[in-house]
């Protein structure tokens, strides 16, 4: 069974604040690590009685997104950007929102751990993020093995803007994405969220 709550011995590890410059860090831990914590919590995420996936408290279901994406870029053309980026920005800003609301004796800063912890287990890769100021925020996203190899057409957003909207609902201020790369020598995706 899968269980997504990372307890926060492992998220002081994970996770450096440094309080001089406002600065967050925060990297998965190894697979073998996750999945030792996992097992010992007591909450199931995987429901396999009723075949429903859980990531704290949101029923997720497993899809590749890449190919809706090169459909709709064929046929909405450049017009299928803004569609990719309001559905993306919307899914993670509520998957955020229902989080905070289904653990209101959790930080939002725990619960981000958590949600950037799960990523390797949910095939979104092994995420980085640095938040390197929070007023106004100014945040770094790399994602190595990203399920995403481009930065043309809608592709880029199925990440930039799912944490564009994770991370407007943390900070509670409109945030957009922007400065993709993919450098495909390190096949690592890359992004900036801001203001």
């Amino acid at each position: 069974m899968l269980h997504s709550q990372v307890g926060s011995d492992v998220s002081r590890r994970c996770c450096k604040t440094r309080k001089e410059v406002s600065i967050i860090n925060c990297k998965q831990q190894n697979k073998t690590d996750f999945d030792t914590q996992a097992r010992s919590n007591t909450e199931n995420d995987v429901l396999e009685a009723n075949g429903e996936i859980r990531l704290f408290g949101v029923r997720a279901v497993i899809a590749n997104p890449v190919s809706a994406c090169e459909k709709i870029d064929k046929m909405f053309g450049t017009g299928g950007e803004a569609i990719i980026h309001y559905m993306w920005f919307e899914c993670g800003h509520s998957l955020f929102d229902y989080m905070i609301k289904s653990n209101v004796d959790k930080g939002k800063d725990e619960l981000l751990r958590a949600l950037v912890n799960v990523q390797p287990g949910t095939g979104w890769g092994n995420l980085t993020v640095r938040v390197v100021q929070a007023d106004p925020p100014l945040v770094h996203l790399k994602v190595r093995n990203p399920p995403v190899k481009t930065i043309k057409g809608s592709q880029k957003q199925i990440i930039g803007s799912f944490w564009a909207g994770v991370l407007s609902r943390h900070f509670s201020r409109q945030l957009v994405c922007k400065n993709f790369l993919y450098d495909s020598d390190q096949d690592e995706f890359s992004c900036t969220i801001t203001v």
